[in-house]
């Protein structure tokens, strides 16, 4: 690329950054203010909870940045395959509990609530044998055993999916349905 447009996509792509960065520290500070702060704190005011939230935002900072040696170590480096290992070991579960959920009239909470409970340590559990192991390169592959590491991060994810959509059927299956007062058609949604 030409000097003026190189510099204009590298502009482009900080503030994409900027922007992911921003939104992320934004809900997190949320999140905690709403979730767990105003239960420590019941009679708060709107300035404590602001302060409160900003002083999150800059502890949240803190261990991003502290973070940066373990995201340099994982993944020879590159930034974009260690996201969506990370993306793939930990969100299939959450994603099989929203489709199942939309999909399927039978899923109850103790379904989805197992489905969680088993498929989450399941992708944590490989998520830091890699992270002790790392992931190798061509040139020094890594020691992890072939069982855990042998299947591909994304492959891995499709595995962890369809293992979570098992577990939550088959706990829905073995559990008492969700009364159908509680559960409306999705025409039922549109009319509403």
């Amino acid at each position: 690329m030409p000097n003026g447009l190189r510099g204009l996509m590298l502009s482009v792509m900080m503030a994409s950054l900027m922007s992911s960065l921003t939104s992320v520290f934004n809900s997190a500070s949320t999140l905690f203010t709403m979730d767990i702060y105003t239960k420590i704190r019941p009679y708060s005011k709107e300035r404590e909870l602001m302060i409160a939230g900003r002083v999150f935002i800059l502890v949240l900072i803190g261990i991003s940045i502290a973070w940066i040696p373990v995201v340099q170590s994982a993944q020879s480096g590159q930034l974009y395959d260690y996201i969506q290992s990370i993306t793939s070991y930990l969100t299939p579960p959450v994603a099989a509990v929203f489709m199942l959920a939309i999909f399927c009239k039978r899923v109850n909470e103790s379904g989805a609530f197992y489905g969680l409970i088993i498929g989450l340590p399941i992708g944590l559990s490989r998520m830091i044998t890699e992270f002790a192991y790392g992931t190798g390169s061509c040139v020094n592959p890594s020691n992890c055993p072939d069982i855990i590491c042998g299947v591909h991060y994304l492959y891995f994810g499709m595995i962890l999916f369809l293992v979570s959509c098992i577990i939550i059927i088959g706990v829905s299956l073995m559990t008492k349905p969700i009364d159908d007062k509680h559960v409306r058609d999705s025409w039922e949604i549109r009319l509403a």
